[in-house]
């Protein structure tokens, strides 16, 4: 009798956890607000900005530092929205954010209802210049968990009491999933 050893190839899955930080800048454009211009008896101008940016989770060099395939985005603990340029007597005195979501290969995005991220009466200026934003984005990451080639659209907008132009910048901390698979021979 003769015994042939029969060699099997089976895949070993391996999960690896990434912690790391998305960033994403958002240009700002400012536009004066008519018939608010500055006088001796109202000293402020008042304009509205906005700013678009889109990513891809799939695409970010943070993410493709990861090794393996990714499986699973889960979000992590302070996501901020921060404005660094803000100085003495600048404000913003309203801030919206509003998000989307298209599937990889398009840029038909499906726009989900604006959140306002200033309660009434609050401002930013130089003494706060950063919003914790952990709950507006948990929605964002769920898409991005369900399909990390997904591009997603974030719209900043509001009003200040001068003209905006530069970029705020969103930095959103997530705990990236990956799988390796290697091939094992087993007998």
């Amino acid at each position: 009798m003769l015994l042939i050893p029969l060699l099997a190839c089976e895949d070993v899955e391996e999960t690896l956890v990434t912690e790391t930080e998305l960033d994403v800048a958002i240009s700002l454009d400012a536009t004066m607000v008519e018939n608010t211009f500055a006088t001796k008896s109202s000293p402020i101008d008042q304009f509205t900005f906005e700013g678009i940016s889109t990513f891809c989770l799939a695409k970010s060099d943070n993410v493709k530092k990861c090794p393996g395939n990714v499986t699973g985005v889960i979000p992590g603990q302070g996501a901020k929205l921060r404005f660094q340029e803000i100085d003495e007597y600048q404000q913003i005195s309203s801030l919206m954010l509003e998000w989307g979501y298209s599937p990889a290969g398009t840029f038909d995005f499906q726009l989900q209802s604006p959140v306002q991220l200033l309660p009434p009466g609050e401002i930013l200026n130089e003494g706060q210049i950063s919003i914790n934003i952990d709950d507006v984005l948990s929605p964002v990451i769920q898409k991005l968990d369900s399909n990390p080639g997904m591009y997603i659209l974030i719209k900043i907008s509001g009003t200040s009491n001068f003209d905006i132009n530069f970029d705020a910048e969103l930095n959103i901390p997530v705990v990236v999933e990956t799988e390796l698979a290697s091939p094992r021979f087993t007998l």
